[in-house]
């Protein structure tokens, strides 16, 4: 018979915790740790006193198992202080508990469960290779009966071939969505490994594996696609590398599918553990695209910010009219003659030189992480 509650002393924390961990036959997630009085060595071993921690098994209550690993279950925030805004509270879950006019007590509907959707046309149209019919059909009552095994009634299982992401996609209501998803998909996850383990060691082969209900993973992959198509456009403008959050093998896997073969963008995975993140850099392909939009048409590689020398100078003729007076000699006297006389003169003419914008160098190095 397991104990409630024991005092351990030990030399250190750590110390004590092994201790009372050993005596309870538990593990350090399976207990609650409050610390008595820290270790203190005191002066030349004078005065020097143990480390003192209590420890107490946790206590599970399976009627608010739901609300514990459901994801979507927020935390609500206690007043532990009093004063006008805890007696306010204390009248408002008085209301709740009074009853309605027909005298019964109102209680909190529990949230309805969400049907699972069926998937795209292009899933639910795609043709099953031969050589993958009799893996889907043990996947399918593979995970049957890992969820009756759990006390879960499952309805609408249905097995379908995703072509694009090369996986089997399993689909399927059930009457505790929130035990079957976990909190944050964990057990969602842990169930599809368990699927794609049977599978690739029964078939001697990999063969990818998804369970989806409540429309969990198909909510998560919207969002990513919009991301996605973010991330294409950040690089197509100019941006040399666009980076998304840290997440799963599984979701980052299925960004690697679905840009493969994209002509813009190429993608890798950096980071260690659950801060690993995938990034889209540009292609080749992109950079060249890219520089010859920004370049002018008349544009020649090689003389980027280079100044325009300017047009040679032309001439051209100008007619002027110039009044020359000239002196005759008669015989009899001299006389001054006026007479208007048209000259042709050779002016310089200079030319307007053609305004260019100076190309723009090299893509600037910018980095831009995934909301």
């Amino acid at each position: 018979m397991s104990r409630s509650k024991i005092r351990v002393e030990g030399k250190e924390v750590s110390e004590a915790i092994a201790k009372g961990l050993k005596e309870l036959g538990l593990r350090r997630d399976q207990v609650e740790v409050t610390v008595i009085e820290s270790a203190k060595k005191g002066f030349l071993g004078i005065g020097s006193r143990p480390a003192v921690v209590e420890l107490r098994p946790k206590r599970w209550s399976t009627a608010d198992l739901d609300a514990q690993i459901y994801m979507d279950v927020p935390k609500r925030k206690s007043n532990r202080r009093g004063g006008r805004n805890g007696r306010s509270l204390a009248r408002t879950n008085r209301r709740s508990r009074r009853s309605d006019s027909a005298g019964e007590v109102r209680e909190k509907t529990p949230k309805a469960n969400e049907p699972q959707l069926l998937p795209c046309d292009a899933i639910r149209n795609a043709v099953i290779p031969e050589n993958l019919k009799a893996p889907m059909q043990e996947a399918k009552e593979y995970l049957e009966q890992v969820l009756t095994h759990m006390g879960v009634k499952v309805e609408n299982l249905n097995v379908w071939w995703d072509e694009k992401q090369q996986r089997i996609l399993l689909t399927f209501d059930c009457d505790h969505p929130a035990i079957v998803i976990g909190k944050e998909g964990k057990t969602l996850e842990a169930i599809q490994y368990l699927c794609t383990l049977a599978l690739s060691r029964h078939f001697d082969k990999p063969i990818s594996v998804i369970t989806d209900t409540q429309n969990y993973w198909r909510k998560a992959e919207d969002k990513i696609d919009a991301e996605i198509e973010k991330g294409i456009s950040l690089i197509k403008n100019g941006h040399s590398v666009f980076r998304f959050r840290p997440m799963s093998a599984q979701l980052r896997r299925y960004i690697h599918r679905a840009v493969e073969g994209n002509e813009f963008v190429t993608t890798a995975s950096e980071g260690e553990g659950k801060w690993r993140k995938v990034t889209f850099r540009p292609t080749e392909k992109a950079v060249a695209a890219l520089q010859a939009n920004q370049a002018p048409a008349d544009f020649v590689p090689g003389v980027i910010g280079e100044d325009i020398t300017p047009a040679p100078e032309t001439s051209a003729v100008v007619e002027t009219q110039v009044t020359v007076t000239e002196q005759v000699e008669t015989a009899a006297q001299t006389v001054s003659v006026t007479k208007t006389v048209t000259v042709e003169q050779t002016a310089p003419v200079q030319e307007t030189a053609p305004s260019v914008e100076t190309p723009v160098g090299p893509l600037f190095d910018q980095d831009t992480a995934s909301k």
